[in-house]
């Protein structure tokens, strides 16, 4: 069974999110390892007590594993596996009214980005439908088709006005719907066809080489992106290599021109209609790239948030492909100490350069603009980046020591630690407000530091401290031992007597612990006789000095009632 948790262990943690997903997994897994038993809460009628309680005690150890620290903290006193998954299910899976809106409006904003897989879309639109079944809204067959239809992107519109006007008066189904669609990607990836013009092709062989003159080179955003969007048959394209029409540069038979720059080499996109750019240079610089559709890097270890994936390939001008394994964000800490940050970042191992693609600034907002050898990326008022032009390329330098390279921390504990124990209230103020994006919520358990640094001891009640009415009712007395160096007279000691009542202070030294009965009885001849008034009570720390030597048998005979507190109080 230890085997078995470990193994558990490789469930992605549920982390409060996707709460269906998460049951199918762990149900799933422990299906499969014959150890389901505990999760239907029945004890087999064939199997002891002790055997039961262990058996479920084990499973519950297997799911605890497969969560994560803030959602185990929720159910940790949850000692069954079915208490443990009724807790659960309470918390994530409640059908609330909080909870269908936020899912429903998830739903209704669901829209497919241009370029995107249909497939990771799909997979989103599966993922919010089965969460909303699990709260008890279902939708029927048609309607889910309808949904997927109305998420395609504006280039899909022909394709979404035939489906509707062939169906009639049949209604549509998902699963038709689903492989339309799927087809309709692979036909476009095939015909070499952009997501924004339904006919226009998209694999232009974009490079630096020395054949291309300024107009055909490097552009502003503008222009490029009007370039890409230009409608083309293939009767209009001229070829790059040859200077003939009908075909493009990669297709062309004709041998390679000489002349052209080896150092630079032309990337094209065919699976995921993307363009990129390969140079020899610096691989802690960033080149912009009015030829890149995307961001690329092939530095698995600065990139943020990663999602690791089949994200399709690209092609060298040699024919070589590279495959695209991930991607993410990047910070970029820039030499005038501003982070920038950059989202979508393809992760390409085997490329040579980092790139930033002009496009994907354009199409996310950005203004970018180069002149007189420098360059500066805008959003609004603000300016996100500049750089300057080094040799043919526009880049920026990044110290090595400044790039970003560890993932976000996600563990509210850790920031609050970080922050210097910042209270609840003031972190929700800060997640409110943007500066926290890692955190999705404030909540972190009691923190023992912020305990012990904040507690204050309280004080005593004022009870029993009112003053005696008459001298010598009760007189407090103690001795003070020893002096590690004698008085000039030669004592050690002194002793003191204190009236409640006036607050009068007697104070004799002693050259001998001993001493203490004989100085006492003096003290009290002279002030009985200078009062007039008898003592009455005497209290004192309990010492041994006031117990032996004569005093207890003197107390009894003069009527003094002696009161013993502990060392150290009144």
């Amino acid at each position: 069974m230890a085997e078995e948790a470990g193994k558990a262990s490789g469930i992605e943690k549920f982390d409060g999110t996707d709460f269906a997903y998460w049951r199918m997994q762990i149900e799933d897994y422990l299906y499969g390892r014959k150890l389901h038993l505990p999760l239907l809460g029945t004890k087999p009628e064939s199997m002891k007590a002790e055997e039961w309680a262990l058996l479920d005690r084990q499973v519950l150890g297997v799911i605890r594993l497969t969560l994560s620290r803030s959602v185990a903290h929720n159910v940790v006193k949850e000692k069954t596996t079915t208490d443990l998954m009724k807790a659960l299910s309470g918390m994530y899976e409640k059908p609330s009214a909080n909870n269908k809106v936020h899912l429903m409006k998830k739903l209704f904003n669901l829209k497919m980005a241009e370029n995107a897989s249909v497939a990771q879309h799909l997979n989103k639109f599966n993922t919010i439908t089965n969460q909303l079944s699990s709260v008890e809204i279902d939708f029927d067959d048609e309607i889910r088709a309808l949904i997927v239809l109305a998420s395609l992107p504006n280039s899909w519109e022909a394709m979404r006005m035939a489906v509707s006007n062939s169906t009639g008066k049949e209604k549509l189904k998902y699963n038709d719907i689903r492989d339309l669609i799927l087809a309709e990607e692979i036909r476009r990836r095939d015909a070499g066809e952009t997501s924004g013009s339904g006919s226009a092709l998209n694999l232009e062989t974009r490079g630096r080489g020395n054949n291309r003159n300024s107009n055909q080179g490097r552009s502003n955003s503008r222009n490029s992106n009007r370039n890409r969007s230009k409608s083309r048959s293939g009767q209009q394209v001229q070829c790059w290599n040859c200077g003939k029409t009908g075909h493009f540069k990669r297709q062309c038979k004709s041998p390679k021109k000489k002349n052209e720059d080896d150092s630079a080499n032309a990337i094209t996109e065919e699976v995921q209609d993307a363009l990129l750019l390969a140079v020899d240079s610096p691989l802690d610089d960033w080149v912009l790239d009015s030829g890149a559709s995307f961001h690329t890097t092939p530095h698995r270890e600065i990139i943020q948030n990663y999602v690791a994936g089949d994200f399709g390939k690209v092609y060298l001008a040699d024919g070589s492909a590279l495959d695209v394994v991930g991607l993410g964000d990047v910070r970029i800490s820039l030499p005038n100490g501003s982070v920038w940050l950059l989202e979508n970042v393809r992760h390409i191992p085997d490329l040579r350069r980092n790139l930033i693609s002009v496009g994907q600034l354009d199409d996310e907002g950005h203004a970018i603009l180069f002149v007189g050898g420098t360059w500066k990326v805008t959003k609004g008022a603000r300016v996100l980046a500049r750089g300057k032009k080094t040799s043919t390329l526009y880049m920026t330098s990044c110290p090595r020591d400044t790039i970003a390279v560890t993932d976000a921390s996600t563990d509210t504990s850790l920031w609050h630690r970080r922050l210097g124990h910042m209270s609840e209230k003031g972190m929700k103020m800060l997640l409110s407000k943007g500066k926290l994006p890692e955190l999705k919520s404030i909540d972190f358990d009691m923190c023992e530091s912020c305990i012990l640094g904040k507690q204050k001891k309280v004080s005593f009640l004022k009870i029993g401290k009112t003053p005696k009415a008459e001298k010598l009712e009760l007189v407090h007395t103690d001795l003070w031992e020893p002096s590690p160096v004698a008085s000039l007279g030669g004592s050690r000691y002194y002793i003191t007597f204190i009236d409640d009542s006036s607050r009068k202070v007697w104070v004799y030294f002693l050259k001998n612990k001993s001493d203490v009965f004989v100085t006492f009885k003096k003290w009290k001849a002279m002030v009985e006789t200078e009062t007039g008034l008898k003592v009455k009570c005497l209290r004192s720390d309990n010492g041994g000095e006031y117990i032996d030597g004569g005093f207890s048998e003197y107390y009894a005979t003069q009527g003094i009632r002696m009161e013993k507190t502990i060392p150290g109080t009144p």
